[in-house]
């Protein structure tokens, strides 16, 4: 039998050589879920996943709030990148791999590469035949941005020209609903909200709580001075035929009813907003 010290010696080498040593799965260093906090109780689901022990998360970036980084190897928190964490957890798996995509590749059901999409993505009935939802885990509405000094009420909000994001429930909306005086499509959030501070559209309508973290990165800039009701909410993602729908439904209702999702809004959404959502005053088609 070798002596403590020959072991001692074994074990320096195989650490300096890169060997991962094995360590229990209930250590609390073995989940690499970056500030994350995870809930429940391992292996309570089953998932069936791409990569061995891990979630792969598709999303598009960046989404302050929501995931808090900029690329995928940044993501260290956020309301839906521990949501997806949580749901690892449960399933029993110790990593999370993002996916950043294009909003137009997310959202148009031709992806592939993942187990899971989380990106504010709002449930319809036009998106069902396409994708496979878990029930809401937010409720979501359509939020009014403008510039600070911006002469935009909910009379006069039809004459301006409208700023969308292409495939976003509030682009869909604004075409059939509002009917506002001209739209301009942007591929990409960021383009979007750039073109509301320079002056190219009068206001942006699009998620509140996406709006709403927009205006608090632009230093008074921008404010939020209104929203349309949808009474509608965001779910996770699963693509057609995965065996997964199932089990992520299941686990997304036990974190909405044990408190875990309220968790994610307090300490992730309520600091960024600034704001409490629901305090933004709700506006009707005039």
């Amino acid at each position: 039998m070798p002596s403590n010290t020959t072991r001692r010696f074994l074990y320096s080498a195989l650490t300096l050589a890169g060997v991962v040593l094995s360590c229990p799965a209930h250590a609390a260093d073995s989940y690499a879920f970056g500030s994350c906090k995870p809930t429940g109780k391992p292996n309570s689901v089953s998932l069936t996943t791409l990569d061995k022990d891990t979630l792969t998360v598709a999303t598009v970036l960046p989404n302050p709030g929501w995931w808090n980084g900029t690329s995928p190897n940044t993501i260290e928190g956020g309301f839906e990148y521990c949501l997806a964490a949580d749901i690892a957890y449960r399933a029993g798996l110790h990593h999370v791999k993002i996916r950043n995509m294009a909003w137009d590749q997310y959202i148009s059901g031709t992806a592939t590469g993942y187990d899971i999409a989380l990106s504010s993505t709002t449930i319809t009935d036009a998106r069902k035949r396409i994708f496979n939802f878990s029930r809401p885990y937010f409720s979501s509405n359509l939020g009014v941005a403008i510039r600070a000094s911006a002469d935009v009420t909910e009379g006069n909000i039809r004459t301006k020209r409208i700023g969308v994001l292409q495939g976003n429930v509030g682009a869909e909306w604004v075409a059939h609903t509002l009917k506002p005086k001209a739209v301009s499509v942007y591929q990409s959030q960021t383009d979007m909200f750039t073109a509301l501070v320079a002056g190219q559209v009068g206001a942006v309508i699009t998620d509140t709580t996406l709006a709403l973290s927009q205006i608090k990165e632009s230093n008074g800039a921008l404010r939020v001075t209104g929203q349309y009701a949808l009474n509608q909410g965001y779910g996770v993602i699963t693509p057609r035929g995965s065996a997964n729908t199932d089990a992520v439904d299941k686990v997304v209702g036990e974190l909405v009813t044990d408190g875990s999702v309220q968790q994610l809004s307090t300490t992730y959404l309520q600091p960024m907003f600034g704001v409490d959502p629901n305090a933004v005053p709700v506006w009707s088609v005039k």
